[in-house]
């Protein structure tokens, strides 16, 4: 098969696809993946064959003017002037071009990647939905001059497709939102969280545990302590008998001020998935990669979050009793209680254990045409 993966301009969307293009790669079909221009550094940087299309747009500033509007009952839902459909108008465009050039037999995609969807109503191909995690879009509705307004109208289409033809979920049931109108199909989640080195101090276990205090890709490039509280969580931290490991963009570390000595700034790329499964807790933002790459290695979380899609991350997590929504003048007592109640860690192990359990990706990209019948 020739499979297109569509993705929008940040790279933490893109990251859970990347271990299902290696597998469709290496069962022998052909794979492309398009991005706006910025992103494909990342993309090639995966080692998977990368296509510009539309124009970038800076994704802090689109996030920051907000990415979901409200609807009339207080809840979120996609509206025109929201960043899923900024990106789409951006790039579909030129994705729905590329598309008629290279006749791709499937499109793959991440949830609110509106162009993606669009496309592959175009083409007349299915469209796979590719989760990140807990599946948050299924609460999201689009808006209805979204779903017939000008993004698909211009391709002669009234209306935006409301279901995919199949959705990979790799997030456990216990953690899971029921589905909507598109079949799921479970995936094991294998993290990938870019390029990665593997220090010296990393070769060996820590001689004292050892807390990750990490804050996204997306909370490191926003302004304003309230939305990156990582540097008060380690001087909460600090003075407890732990190692901490801080993985967070290396321009934040002056953010950081003095570090006492028990306290590790990773000064190169270090990937959540080579320094988690050496940890006995971890304490983020909420990010859906982050929870869920904590997930796969059974380590437990403490989550806070400053947005809608971290607060329902957390609340998921949360109700399987494997990580707690923090709270700043108590994290210290709260990763202290991860670290010596047994049934934080026990929870943790049996989400891990349960995802180790589901189709790896290579048995997903063998299956999927029978999948998609």
């Amino acid at each position: 098969m020739r499979v297109l993966i569509s993705t929008w301009g940040w790279r933490s969307h893109y990251y859970p696809m990347v271990p299902l293009a290696w597998a469709l790669l290496a069962a022998g079909h052909e794979v492309r993946v398009a991005s706006q221009p910025a992103m494909l550094p990342i993309i090639t940087g995966s080692g998977l064959p990368g296509v510009a299309v539309g124009a970038d747009l800076d994704f802090a500033e689109v996030f920051a003017a907000g990415i979901n509007g409200d609807d009339a009952d207080g809840g979120e839902v996609v509206t025109a002037d929201g960043a899923s459909v900024r990106y789409a108008e951006a790039m579909v465009d030129d994705l729905v071009a590329f598309g008629r050039c290279w006749s791709p037999d499937l499109l793959v995609h991440e949830p609110f990647n509106l162009a993606g969807a669009v496309t592959a109503q175009v083409l007349g191909i299915p469209a796979v939905k590719h989760l990140w995690g807990a599946d948050f879009t299924e609460l999201v509705p689009i808006a209805e001059d979204v779903a017939t307004g000008d993004l698909v109208r211009r391709f002669g289409i009234d209306r935006l497709s409301a279901s995919a033809d199949l959705v990979l979920d790799p997030c456990p049931p216990a953690m899971q939102v029921p589905s909507g109108s598109s079949p799921r199909w479970p995936m094991r989640f294998v993290p990938y969280n870019g390029t990665a080195e593997l220090p010296p101090w990393l070769w060996q276990p820590p001689t004292r545990p050892r807390i990750c205090v990490t804050w996204g890709t997306l909370m490191s490039e926003l302004d304003g302590s309230d939305l990156f509280l990582a540097p008060r969580v380690v001087d909460a931290l600090a003075e407890s008998d732990v190692e901490i490991v801080v993985a967070t963009a290396p321009k934040t570390r002056p953010r950081f001020g003095a570090l006492p000595d028990n306290v590790r700034f990773a000064d190169g790329p270090l990937a959540l998935h080579v320094v988690l499964p050496g940890c006995q807790a971890v304490v983020h933002q909420g990010g859906a990669g982050t929870t869920m790459t904590a997930l796969a290695a059974g380590v437990p979380q403490v989550i806070f979050p400053a947005i809608v899609d971290q607060r329902f991350n957390a609340t998921q997590l949360e109700s399987t009793g494997a990580g707690a929504v923090g709270e700043l003048d108590a994290v210290a007592a709260q990763v202290h209680e991860l670290l010596t109640e047994p049934r934080w860690r026990t929870a943790a192990a049996e989400l891990a254990e349960h995802n180790r359990t589901r189709p790896t990706p290579a048995q997903v990209a063998a299956d999927l045409p029978r999948l998609l019948g």
